[in-house]
């Protein structure tokens, strides 16, 4: 008799010990779920508050200011990493940042694009606009979120 208490008491402590862990796991697993959807969240979050304006574009041979104006309330944290594209329309291609024969900087570089904030971006061509083309400007944010400017010569 002893020994069948004894039996049922080991068996009852293993199944306690398989019972936690398994629990165990499964919060594990929860937990990440939750982790993943919560990081999902705030990127549909700061997508949809984000929000910007190219207000006005302007040429002078082979230079254009444009001044692009933050109409969200997210603000842009990496200024350096917003894309640029710029052409006649219908071949845009895109301009790097930095220092080349064609690539585009901020006037004055800012390390937070805030909300209501408007920046000067100058895209320095190669090449001389052309006369009597239309050209579009499309400025988009690291989350890619992006605006649209068209302008003729």
């Amino acid at each position: 008799m002893a020994s069948v208490v004894f039996s049922e008491a080991i068996l009852i402590i293993a199944s306690v010990i398989i019972a936690a862990a398994l629990a165990g796991v499964i919060m594990n697993k929860a937990g990440m779920f939750s982790s993943t959807f919560t990081v999902s969240s705030e990127t549909q979050k700061n997508i949809l508050l984000t929000k910007i304006k190219v207000i006005y574009a302007t040429n002078s041979s082979s230079t254009v200011n444009a001044w692009i104006k933050n109409i969200g309330s997210y603000p842009v944290t990496s200024p350096q990493s917003v894309d640029v594209y710029f052409g006649p329309l219908g071949s845009v291609q895109r301009i790097p940042y930095g220092s080349g024969s064609t690539t585009w900087t901020y006037n004055s570089p800012v390390l937070v694009w805030n909300s209501t904030n408007t920046v000067q971006i100058n895209i320095v061509n190669s090449a001389p606009l052309q006369k009597n083309t239309v050209y579009q400007l499309q400025v988009t944010t690291p989350n890619g979120v992006s605006d649209d400017y068209f302008m003729s010569t």
